[in-house]
């Protein structure tokens, strides 16, 4: 689990307005969204940052 106070690429408001909020066993976890993750690894720029962002932008998230 990291627990980050900032990411770059991804301003608080807006990727905690766009959060997918999901239930384990009653307890809400909050994640941030694919656009969001998506962006800030593009911002990191590390290699395994842009082949992950690269990857997860192909991914349907409709299902």
């Amino acid at each position: 689990v990291d627990i980050l106070m900032g990411i770059p690429g991804a301003e608080f408001a807006e990727a905690w307005h766009r959060r997918k909020d999901v239930d384990f066993d009653g307890l809400s976890v909050a994640f941030i969204s694919r656009i969001d993750l998506i962006n800030a690894k593009r911002a990191a720029g590390r290699p395994q940052d842009l082949i992950d962002a690269d990857t997860l932008s192909q991914v349907d998230d409709t299902a």
